[in-house]
């Protein structure tokens, strides 16, 4: 009952928030991509799904995926993934901007549901090298 509650309150607070409506999460989903380092991935391979919810235009999902040292984005879910993210997109603008803790957000709030492997965020975010002016905390 006390998960249900916390639930119900944080999806009240997120109707609240809504994002700026020129605020697109493909275009800092589009950074991955840009700031996908081969050298750290190796011959690692990962796919990751982000789906987003309540959102507007931003509804949908996109699926980054590596494989042979190679980085891609696309529209839409992969059949197969190693981790799928559901979030809104005020929330995903939060944790790009460092405002909300990922690894305690998730956990503590429920924010974000996980499917799959719980580490591939973190995961995902090794293989990246962020400039230091790119003006995110993660991706």
């Amino acid at each position: 009952m006390k998960q249900w509650l916390l639930e119900f309150a944080l999806r009240q607070k997120q109707k609240k928030m809504r994002v700026s409506p020129d605020f697109k999460v493909e275009t800092y989903l589009e950074k991955i991509v840009e700031y996908f380092d081969a050298a750290k991935a190796g011959d690692r391979s990962l796919t990751v799904v982000y789906e987003f919810h309540d959102s507007g235009d931003n509804d949908g999902a996109w699926t980054v995926a590596i494989a042979d040292g190679k980085c891609s984005l696309e529209k839409g879910e992969a059949e197969r993934y190693d981790s799928k993210f559901y979030m809104t997109a005020e929330t995903y603008r939060r944790i790009l901007t460092g405002r909300l803790d990922f690894s305690k957000l998730t956990y503590s709030t429920g924010a974000i549901r996980f499917f799959g492997n719980t580490l591939a965020h973190s995961e995902l975010n090794a293989y990246l090298t962020l400039p230091k002016n790119a003006g995110v905390a993660g991706l």
